[in-house]
């Protein structure tokens, strides 16, 4: 506040007596006032230079690359476990400027099961490994039945054969890929592993004992499971059926896992395995007497020709009435081939089930009417 002043009236003339302005101690209020317009000036300065900062960061970060530190603040950063959430905010280094659009990412579904077999794991299709050249092979090596085994048997002596059978060591030396396909959880699980998957189908093709040895047993054990389970068999026993359907098809199925692309240099069925679109793997469960799925034109490759040729000839060849899981199924997928891919592809020859034939009570009915009616016509023209 200005300091006060005097005035004295004396004769005619005013004096005002002020006290000079270098003595005059400041006010208490003005000392405030001073002090308090200092800070304002930086917060004002404040209010307009952070939103600024801010603004020329985010277009930084919009068009160039930025610390990956900042990535740790995006929406999907919610979904990020908290060890993760921490290590990536301590992270500065900076790295490429993200996309204006990236596709989600979708995860691998759990496999699908049809008429018990596991389908493809869908995960793209990466470049399958190449034929390995004397691997080391996992031990135990995966085998047939290596769950517990099913006591749901009709007979005794059915269900001591497979206990005998998956313990000996010519059934377990001669790795069945026709039975490990459907019947072994390891197996299974090695679909998860390229690597681990093509070691395992090298395994199924180089056997210690010889193809044609191993091609004896099989057929020794399918003659005897038509005698242990024959009452198993006559009550359609799911795992005893299918079980010599595989062992029937052993040698067919042990070439078709064996079957290599020349071009890739890899085993046909892991490129079928490892491919996103399903349609050639349906190919090898043909012998299996599982009916082909609706197929893509991806089926349309030389591998699956080649496999299919190799069925037609199985069935024209001498042990074509063994194949009865192929007999059932091969016309019906060479069909459905030829319509996508063209009748180069597989031979439509209608194979005759081996399976005797069942007449219901219309047909019995039927067979009557007909024999009737031709007995009377032969009547009327004698």
């Amino acid at each position: 506040m200005p300091p006060s002043t005097q005035q004295v009236s004396s004769a005619g003339t005013n004096e005002a007596s002020q006290t000079p302005a270098s003595h005059t101690p400041p006010c208490p209020a003005a000392r405030w006032f001073s002090m308090k317009r200092r800070p304002s000036r930086s917060l004002r300065w404040t209010i307009y230079l952070v939103p600024l900062v801010l603004i020329l960061i985010a277009a930084s970060t919009r068009f160039a690359a930025h610390p990956a530190a900042f990535d740790s603040f995006s929406p999907s950063a919610a979904q990020l476990e908290w060890r993760s959430w921490t290590a990536q905010l301590v992270n500065w280094t900076p790295h490429a400027r993200h996309l204006d659009e990236v596709a989600p990412l979708v995860p691998s579904p759990e496999p699908n099961r049809v008429n018990g077999t596991p389908s493809v794991f869908a995960r793209g299709t990466p470049t399958s490994p190449t034929v390995p050249v004397n691997p080391v092979l996992p031990t135990p090596f995966p085998q047939p039945f290596d769950s517990t085994l099913s006591t749901n048997f009709s007979s005794t002596s059915c269900y001591n054969f497979f206990v005998n059978m998956t313990q000996t060591d010519a059934f377990r030396s001669c790795r069945p890929f026709s039975l490990l396909l459907k019947h072994s959880e390891a197996f299974e699980e090695s679909q998860r592993d390229p690597a681990l998957l093509n070691v395992n189908i090298w395994g199924t093709c180089n056997t210690d004992a010889t193809q044609s040895q191993c091609d004896r047993n099989m057929s020794w054990f399918a003659s005897t499971l038509q005698s242990s389970c024959q009452e198993d068999l006559e009550a359609s026993n799911e795992m005893a059926i299918d079980t010599l359907t595989a062992l029937q098809a052993y040698d067919l199925m042990r070439n078709a896992a064996c079957e290599v692309d020349p071009v890739a240099n890899s085993y046909c069925y892991l490129e079928a395995a490892l491919d996103s679109d399903t349609s050639s793997y349906w190919f090898y469960q043909l012998p299996l007497g599982i009916s082909l799925l609706n197929i893509t034109s991806g089926a349309c490759n030389t591998c699956t020709k080649n496999l299919m040729d190799m069925y037609s000839s199985a069935l024209s060849g001498a042990n074509a009435s063994s194949m009865t899981g192929l007999q059932q199924t091969y016309s019906g997928a060479a069909s459905q081939l030829v319509g996508l891919c063209g009748s180069s592809y597989a031979k439509t020859t209608s194979v005759a089930s081996s399976a005797p034939t069942k007449l219901s009570a219309n047909g019995v009915g039927g067979l009557s009417v007909i024999l009737f009616l031709t007995s009377a016509a032969w009547v009327l023209v004698t």
